[in-house]
């Protein structure tokens, strides 16, 4: 997919399957602290570290023939001095697993060619140049723009003036060392010359634009060269953190990987109605390889084995393996792929982490620690559990496995745990308090609150419900008690009936001694459609759709709360604070669009009318990852779009879930489950 507008902004993103990365924008100008051609993962998944932001790479035109002239690729602004070099406007290229820029200088007819791709299971990047027309005089310069820095983080020369140190070990091999960290170049085809310097005041307008600093010094440890004296020239620059990788990046590992899951999804495919069959060839294998992207290793903890097993990237850039996110990706990323020993491998690392019936809500990016304040997270690992016992057919490996976290997550829940979780007297989960943010809607800053949903949340219920009943057909000794318990939950569920609007509150308060309704229109009660074994009537089924069609449903997903309430906020713009403000109160999430298309499929029992209302919920987001307008993100689906047109894409650019969830439906629509 090509995309030669001129100062293209569209981001990209390539991944290494440890938690490390590469994202830039299409017009090859860093607009973020995140952007970078090489974030390594130290501690996989976490541990993330800045290591090559940048090069600043150009055409050096010195002939006798000619006037001495410049010719820059790389594009950087500058604080108060603006665009300071205006380098010609690359083509751009994403395809399989590197991205692709392609320069022409008019003057002389030279044509350069960068390339860049991410080892496999390594912390390493190639950049790879071709060039077409060189003459004697004619040379390529790269300058290796380095941070070695936390990801989240700034580097400034006043800070740290003598943070790096410079080696050459050979002339077309350096070394950059700052404090703990390593960063190697070695180029095949250029020679290194040692010019140690700052870069200053280089400007990212994203970071800006979301309230943030945005200014950042690099250190330059020198300068690769290498002269044209060729019609045709070839030099690949190599950059590492710890173990350097093998020749190919081991790529085969990546296209094995690939190569299965396009096969089971075909499979899969195959009980399509005649009447779908054209579902969009073109976007499964984009889905399938931005599914590969966010899938990483994480290590045990001390003296579990196996040592590594497998986890999920919530998103990319800044967010790391969360609980929620990997348990409803999996059934997408994972079981949807037929990755069932990543999934198994998944489902085990969370649950050697859980604690008084809770799985971690999220690591913290520098020490790895496990942070455990989630209420859906753990309910949600039942149902990917039991949905990997029946997608992999492996009963062994659930009940050797998995069969005791659920239990211990249930027997948690009906005693109480942490964070006021507790089964009530009439059946219903009840969790948190004014002060914490425990479902998916969890957005708080300062102190702040903005979605309060403590008490009884809707979606809360229906997967407390729907794990009881799963749990109870999945072969559980205890089915019979298990069942008992959703045939009370499914009695008190009426609790949430909204009689005046055909559907159902978000949450119920307590006060003093009575739960309050909340009547916020808001998606959370979709899910007491999408999910196996409604409590719900069928009429009320249709109710909730009906209300979630005509007051959330937009062609990018769904909205967080209905126009017209109090708190619904058109725009997700501004500082990080109007930001969270807006993050769950209008602002359009595409990975509801799963549970959505999975509640039509389900309220409408599999039926070819069915199947094609919710192949036509998500065509938009397909139409868009094949053949993305300007400025969306390329070969991935972002997090959030605004809730009113023109709907402009924000948050992480690629997300886990979003791309999850798409993957899901396309299989969920050719077959009945």
């Amino acid at each position: 997919m090509s995309l030669p507008t001129p100062r293209n902004r569209a981001e990209w993103v390539l991944a290494n399957a440890l938690g490390g990365f590469a994202m830039g924008s299409a017009c090859a100008r860093d607009d973020r602290r995140y952007h970078a051609l090489l974030v390594g993962a130290t501690q996989p998944p976490v541990g993330r570290v800045v290591a090559l932001k940048s090069v600043a790479d150009q055409l050096v035109f010195d002939t006798p023939a000619t006037t001495p002239r410049h010719v820059h690729l790389t594009d950087f602004a500058f604080a108060n001095w603006g665009e300071a070099f205006a380098p010609m406007a690359p083509v751009f290229t994403r395809e399989d697993d590197l991205c692709r820029w392609l320069w022409r200088d008019p003057a002389s007819g030279i044509e350069v060619t960068r390339e860049l791709c991410l080892a496999d299971g390594f912390n390493a990047a190639r950049l790879t140049y071709r060039i077409k027309g060189g003459t004697p005089g004619v040379s390529l310069e790269i300058r290796p723009l380095v941070a070695l820095r936390d990801f989240h983080w700034l580097l400034r020369e006043r800070d740290e003036p003598f943070r790096f140190r410079v080696e050459a070990p050979t002339p077309h091999h350096a070394r950059v060392n700052a404090h703990a960290l390593q960063l190697d170049l070695r180029a095949t085809g250029a020679t290194f010359a040692s010019e140690p310097h700052w870069w200053r005041n280089i400007e990212y307008a994203r970071d800006i634009q979301r309230g943030q600093e945005g200014v950042e010094d690099l250190f330059c440890p020198g300068v690769f060269e290498v002269e044209l004296a060729d019609e045709a020239t070839h030099v690949e620059l190599l950059a590492w953190m710890g173990p350097e990788p093998p020749a190919d990046l081991s790529r085969l590992a990546r296209a094995a990987r690939l190569a299965h899951a396009a096969a089971h999804l075909h499979a899969a495919r195959q009980g399509a109605p005649a009447s779908i069959s054209d579902l969009p060839q073109q976007a499964l294998p984009i889905l399938i390889r931005a599914a590969d992207q966010f899938v990483v290793r994480r290590q045990a903890p001390a003296g579990q084995q196996p040592a590594w097993l497998s986890s999920v990237i919530a998103g990319y850039p800044w967010f790391g393996d969360w609980g929620r996110d990997t348990c409803i990706c999996l059934r997408g990323l994972l079981l949807s792929t037929g990755r069932f020993a990543e999934a198994l491998d998944t489902l085990r690392a969370f649950a050697q982490r859980l604690r008084r019936g809770l799985i971690p809500n999220c690591f913290n990016d520098g020490s790895g620690e496990p942070e455990y304040n989630t209420v859906d997270a753990p309910l949600w690992y039942v149902i990917a559990a039991c949905e990997y016992r029946r997608e992999s057919d492996d009963q062994a490996g659930f009940t050797s496995h998995l069969l005791g976290p659920c239990h211990s997550i249930i027997d948690a829940y009906a005693a109480g745990t942490d964070y006021g979780i507790r089964l009530d007297d009439d059946g219903l989960i009840t969790a948190g308090d004014a002060g914490t943010q425990l479902t998916w809607m969890d957005a708080k800053r300062d102190g702040t609150v903005f979605t309060p949903r403590h008490g009884k949340a809707v979606e809360i219920n229906a997967l407390w419900h729907a794990a009881l009943r799963s749990l109870a057909h999945a072969g559980s000794p205890r089915a019979k008690a298990l069942s008992a318990m959703a045939d009370r939950t499914r009695d008190a569920f009426g609790a949430f009936w909204n009689d005046r609007d055909g559907c159902l509150y978000d949450v119920l308060t307590r006060e003093g001694n009575a739960f309050i309704p909340n009547d916020d229109i808001r998606p959370n009660q979709v899910f007491a459609v999408s999910l196996p074994h409604s409590p719900l009537t069928p009429e009320q089924q249709r109710g909730v759709l009906s209300t979630v069609h005509e007051r959330l449903l937009t062609p990018q997903g769904l909205r967080t709360l209905a126009p017209g309430s109090a708190q619904y906020r058109p725009r997700f713009e501004g500082n990080l604070y109007e930001r969270d403000g807006a993050y769950h109160n209008g602002t359009v999430w595409p990975w509801l669009i799963g549970p959505y298309a999975e509640g039509v499929l389900r309220a409408g029992e599999f039926s070819d009318k069915a199947r094609r209302e919710a192949l036509a919920a998500i065509e938009p987001l397909l139409r868009q990852i094949v053949s993305p307008p300007p400025g969306e993100p390329v070969a991935t689906i972002a997090e959030v779009y605004d809730a009113e047109a023109p709907r402009r894409p924000d948050g992480c650019p690629a997300q886990a879930w979003s791309v999850a969830e798409v993957l899901r439906v396309l299989t969920l629509v050719s077959r009945r489950v």
